[in-house]
Parts: C-alpha cells; sequence; structure tokens
C-alpha cells in the first residue's frame, strides 16, 4: 500500500493505492483539496493512476475538502468514468435522512468549463454530475458503524454520527473562513514549549460542517490507518469505543492523518489515549487559520513518545519547536515533499 498526502494548500488531497489478491492495484481518492488543488496537482495525478478509483471519499463541505473535487466535475474534458463509487454526504441526501423536504439551494454548484456538454437545468450542480457515472454515488447517508470492503482493504466509519449529522441539517453551510479554537492567521504558539502547552485545557471544535466530517479507520492486510478528515475527536473516540478500543485496550496504528489540519480542538487527550501509534501525517501549508496548532501537536508528541510528524509542506517545520522541545522530548520530523509525499506499507 502508498498512500500520498498531496500538496493541498490548507486542504486535504489524499491518494490510497493497493493491490488486490490479484494483484490488480485499486485506489481511494478522498477529498481534493482547494479549488486550486485541482489545476496544480490533482488532474496531472488523477491522469497517472493506474486502473480506477474503486472509492471516492468527499469527507465534507469545507471548501479546503471539496473544491478540488468540484473542480474535477468542472472539466467537462476528464474521463469521470474511472470513479466507481462515491461517498457524498449531500444537503439532499440529509433532508431525506431526517424526512425533510428537498431544498434545491442546498446543491453544490460547479461552473463548467464547456456548458454545451451539459444540459442548461442540470449543468451546474454536483449532484447532477454525480448521478450521471451510472449509479456509483451511494445515495445514502454514511455514518458511523457503516463498513465497506473495497476490495483487499476495509473502511469502518468512525464520524460523523447522527447528532452532528443533525447539526448540519439544521444550519447547512457550504464554506466557513472562521472556525471555533484556532488561534487566528498566525503561529502564535510555535515560541512556547511542548510542556506548557500540554497543560492547557482541551476545548473541543464547535464548527458545524466539521462535525459532519467522514472519519474511518482503513485496514488492509496487516496495516491500520485513521483518516480523520476535519473531525470532532469525541466522535472518532465514541466510534472506536464501539469497536472495543480504550485507553486500556488501544487500538494498535500505522498512521494517523491528523484531523483538521492539526487544529488543537480536534486532537484530544482522550482519543490520543486510546491509540498507539508512531506516525502522524499533518497536511497544510500553514497559510489559513494559523494551523497547524503547536498545541495539538504537543499532545500527540507526549502521548507517543519517539513518533515521526510528517508535513506535506515544510514552510515552518523549523520554526514550530524551540530547542528545549528538541532537547526535552523524542521526536522525529519529515518533509513529505523529499519522499514523493509518499508513505509506503
Amino acid at each position: 500500500m502508498t498512500i500520498k498526502f498531496f500538496p493541498a494548500f490548507n486542504g486535504d488531497c489524499i491518494l490510497i493505492s493497493f493491490a488486490d489478491s490479484d494483484g490488480e492495484i485499486r485506489n481511494i481518492l478522498i477529498d481534493g483539496g482547494t479549488p486550486a488543488t485541482y489545476s496544480k496537482t490533482l488532474k496531472r495525478e488523477y491522469n497517472k493512476i493506474e486502473g480506477n478509483i474503486d472509492l471516492l471519499v468527499v469527507t465534507h463541505i469545507d471548501d479546503d475538502h471539496i473544491g478540488g473535487i468540484k473542480k474535477l466535475f468542472e472539466d467537462t474534458q476528464l474521463d469521470k468514468s474511472k470513479i466507481r463509487k462515491v461517498w457524498f454526504n449531500s444537503g439532499g441526501l440529509l433532508n431525506h435522512f431526517f424526512g425533510e423536504d428537498e431544498d434545491l439551494a442546498r446543491a453544490v454548484s460547479i461552473v463548467p468549463n464547456d456548458i454545451t456538454d451539459m444540459s442548461p437545468d442540470q449543468g451546474n450542480k454536483l449532484e447532477a454530475k454525480l448521478d450521471e457515472l451510472d449509479g456509483v454515488w451511494v445515495k445514502k447517508i454514511i455514518k458511523q458503524g457503516d463498513e465497506i470492503n473495497v476490495h483487499a482493504s476495509n473502511l469502518i466509519v468512525l464520524s460523523p454520527n447522527e447528532h452532528t449529522l443533525k447539526k448540519l441539517n439544521d444550519k447547512w453551510e457550504t464554506d466557513v473562513d472562521i472556525q471555533v479554537n484556532m488561534s487566528g492567521n498566525v503561529h502564535d504558539d510555535f515560541e512556547v514549549d511542548i510542556e506548557e502547552l500540554t497543560q492547557r485545557p482541551f476545548r473541543e471544535d464547535t464548527g458545524i460542517p466539521n462535525g459532519s466530517s467522514l472519519a474511518f479507520l482503513l485496514e488492509y492486510d496487516s496495516v491500520r490507518g485513521l483518516l480523520l478528515g476535519d473531525a470532532y475527536p469525541s466522535v472518532v473516540a465514541e466510534g472506536l469505543e464501539s469497536l472495543g478500543y480504550s485507553e486500556s485496550n488501544k487500538l494498535v496504528l500505522d498512521f494517523v492523518k491528523v484531523s483538521h489540519h492539526a487544529s488543537k480542538g480536534n486532537s484530544s487527550p482522550e482519543l490520543l489515549n486510546m491509540i498507539e501509534c508512531d506516525k502522524f501525517i499533518v497536511c497544510t501549508n500553514g497559510q489559513k487559520h494559523g494551523l497547524p496548532d503547536k498545541e495539538a501537536i504537543a499532545r500527540m508528541i507526549t502521548s507517543q513518545p519517539g513518533c515521526t510528524l510528517y508535513f506535506n509542506y515544510n514552510e515552518y517545520i523549523e520554526e514550530l519547536f524551540t530547542e528545549n522541545d528538541r532537547q526535552t522530548y523524542e521526536f522525529e520530523t519529515v518533509d513529505l515533499s523529499e519522499i514523493d509525499y509518499t508513505l509506503n506499507f
């Protein structure tokens, strides 16, 4: 299995590739980053993919996750037939799940680069384009407890739960520029020692779209990893508890894609104490909302001694830690750009 954590500006764009029992390459694409991610990276990588995209996961509706996917479907020259299954909890699906009339205003707009290839009444909606993929869109709400086998891999959904989906349904938002518990637009905790940061009380993220984010446990052969989108840690912990994991029965993992670009409101002591892991991947260029928060990273380092932190941008790695941090704690940092943004398992 190889996992590529593409440079997606302040967003997520992840490609998981693995061999099935017959040796055929299978692929799972998670999110598309910001709109600019498509033209800069995703289009090129999409065309290089060997075989099909056996599952496309759109974790939630924030622009730094869905933006590149919207651009992908705007590109009328791109072959979409290689996409075989899609997870996307759309506004319409939420309406149906909670027994409400469909609100057409919730549809996600796209702007095709060749409108003549689409009917005028459907050409500007992502949901309509998904419907054109011969039924590959799984038109039911994907939520905690769902499980799917993608050839040789298995995905167990940990987030969202029904409560966080209900919150989104009650207040549908397609773009949120300011999230709760972020440090602003500057890295104002980088100069604070890890020891001090771990003494700060944890306050969970309350951003409504983030609470609706898909997050799941991936299993392939002996490999296990968490891909957490922007999910709430309490919901992920609830999902793990339902599988029998706890602080006294830890889930042993090969990697964690850290939730919400290492926001301090999305990596709780409770969740970190339920797992044992030596690889944490942080996806962000550090240009928005002051992310990553060093407070979140400090919790990883202290709960998982000797862990390695992987960053898909290198601009802030050197300034992230104080001299005292490096002398006191055992951890390593890796710039993913130096290894083609890829982890191999």
